[in-house]
């Protein structure tokens, strides 16, 4: 009996105790880095991805219409006529007449639609780094909850190992007269339970594991040894600033509003037509005569360009509110992430404080069991509280480490594109 005690007792302090951190006192800086992948895998990961490709081309469709704004939208054109010509004597005579013309920039617009260009090829750049930060955001979200779900599938399987020594326990004792029949069933009803959570687990993390290896086929299975403990974040009145102060979402909206100011002064620009250049040459009268000549033309402005001019400011005056939407929106994010990266370390002290209880009372209750001190149906119910104390502490600790690399990733200190 004291040998079955001893057994018990071990195995309970193995599997329901909290995960150790790696080293004994020596953790990682960062913990959370222990259980991410290497940064190596995750840049090869995140390259891969559609988005991340379309974003390459947009700044390669960027570089394209720069070099469109750089050359202008007029294109030469040339005029080729012939004409017979028949005068009063009745003698025929032919003329010919070949121009060449095209529409000159003028009052400083090529050098607009230049910055036009320059800032266009900008806003594709920091495009393509919003896109692959939150690219990078998405990465961290699935591996955690493929590892919330891994974890889990662990602690079903290690309570599954308790209840069968619980279920030879009461074998034993019914065998020995010291418990009725009644008490077995009861503890193989619960392991039929256990077996069905532990199939149900086993479920959920085959499909994040499978939707993980779908979306990001070069990174390897994430593993879950080791539980490393958080540690606690120090106050700090900056840590807004490092996420809002660069931010890509609001430097993009920043570029797109000075663009959108550009266009709208390069559109009011346009209310003065640009003047059609031509230089011709004709030969009259079969050649008897030689002209050489210059040509001009400029058309009239009429209202189109007008509402175009207002349009363009209007746009530009959407486009400074939604910046200034976004900068609030991007504020509260970064206040939530800061809390939350305070806040989860303090709620899993409490629930690991908890667990520990729970864990202490749970072999308390198998050891009374076994000796007959108290009711089986008593000793699974405080088991079970165990176990979703101790599921709570560790869901608690996987979201501190959780809030943690997500404050590091917006402060462009985890797996920055820059």
């Amino acid at each position: 009996m004291n040998t079955m005690y001893a057994r018990l007792s071990l195995i309970g302090l193995a599997l329901l105790s909290p995960l150790s951190y790696a080293n004994s006192g020596h953790p990682l800086a960062p913990p959370f880095a222990a259980i991410l992948p290497a940064e190596a895998q995750v840049r090869l990961a995140l390259h891969q991805l559609p988005e991340l490709r379309t974003g390459k081309l947009q700044q390669e469709l960027a570089a394209a219409q720069q070099q469109k704004l750089n050359s202008g939208s007029h294109e030469w054109q040339l005029r080729l006529a012939q004409t017979k010509r028949k005068d009063a004597a009745a003698e025929v005579t032919r003329d010919q007449e070949i121009s060449v013309e095209r529409a000159v920039r003028w009052f400083g617009k090529a050098g607009q639609d230049q910055a036009l260009g320059e800032k266009g090829k900008e806003i594709a750049r920091i495009a393509h780094a919003d896109i692959w930060h939150e690219a990078a955001r998405g990465l961290l979200t699935d591996w955690f909850d493929t590892l919330r779900a891994m974890r889990y599938r662990q602690q079903v399987e290690e309570q599954l190992v308790v209840l069968q020594e619980v279920v030879s326990i009461a074998s034993k004792r019914v065998k020995a007269g010291e418990a009725a029949r009644l008490e077995q069933q009861l503890a193989e009803t619960e392991l039929q339970r256990q077996s069905a959570l532990l199939q149900q687990a086993q479920l959920r993390e085959e499909q994040l594991l499978r939707n993980l290896q779908t979306r990001y086929p070069e990174l390897p299975a994430p593993t879950l040894t080791v539980l490393p403990q958080p540690l606690p974040a120090v106050a700090n009145s900056k840590a807004i600033e490092e996420i809002t102060e660069d931010n890509h979402e609001v430097e993009l909206l920043e570029l797109e509003a000075e663009m959108a100011k550009m266009q709208a002064s390069r559109v009011r620009a346009d209310t003065m037509p640009d003047p059609v250049l031509g230089i011709r040459a004709a030969r009259e009268r079969n050649g008897q005569d030689s002209l050489i000549g210059f040509s001009i033309s400029i058309p009239l402005s009429g209202t189109a360009r007008q509402a175009d001019a207002q349009a363009a400011v209007s746009k530009a005056g959407i486009a400074q509110a939604k910046l200034d939407q976004v900068r609030s929106k991007v504020f509260r994010d970064a206040q939530r992430v800061v809390a939350e990266r305070e806040q989860s370390y303090r709620i899993w002290q409490t629930l690991h404080n908890v667990s520990q209880q729970s864990q202490a009372q749970a072999q308390t209750m198998l050891k009374a069991y076994q000796l007959g001190e108290v009711s089986l149906t008593d000793s699974l119910q405080i088991r079970r509280n165990a176990m979703e104390a101790r599921l709570n502490a560790e869901t608690a600790q996987l979201d501190a480490l959780m809030a943690q690399a997500r404050f590091e990733l917006d402060a462009h200190h985890l797996w920055s594109i820059d």
